[in-house]
């Protein structure tokens, strides 16, 4: 009785750390590629390299597509659920970059945990802009 007990207690600090672990690294994957997103360069013609970048870094640490096996950086992870979203002004100016992952499962031992929007980072941009649609 009292090894079902003691089982059930670490399977639950371990189900608590793992979740913590995970929703950490995803925390830092998302506010580093927030800030790398305020300082490079936007080209208002290809939003979608920019997207690129920044999913990129949340899911590799590192803004370039990396080889084929690659693995993210947390099982599970995939582009389609990182959202990156631009606040432009009136002519397509950035004005902040907000990086969120939209949905997300971590399994557990005991059952899963959904993170909707979150974690998420926004910051303002700095970055030089390149208006080929001005």
């Amino acid at each position: 009785m009292s090894w079902a007990i003691l089982w059930l207690v670490f399977s639950g600090v371990y189900q608590f750390g793992y979740s913590f672990y995970v929703y950490d690294r995803l925390m830092i994957a998302v506010a580093n590629a927030a800030q790398l997103g305020s300082r490079i360069g936007y080209d208002t013609a290809n939003p979608g390299a920019f997207t690129a970048t920044l999913q990129n870094m949340v899911l590799y640490a590192d803004e370039t597509a990396p080889a084929q096996n690659a693995a993210p950086i947390v099982a599970g992870l995939t582009a389609g659920v990182i959202g990156v979203n631009v606040s432009t002004d009136t002519q397509g100016i950035p004005r902040d970059v907000t990086v969120t992952i939209v949905s997300y499962t971590i399994d557990g031992l005991f059952g899963r945990i959904t993170l909707n929007n979150k974690p998420r980072a926004t910051t303002l941009y700095f970055g030089q802009v390149t208006c080929s649609t001005c």
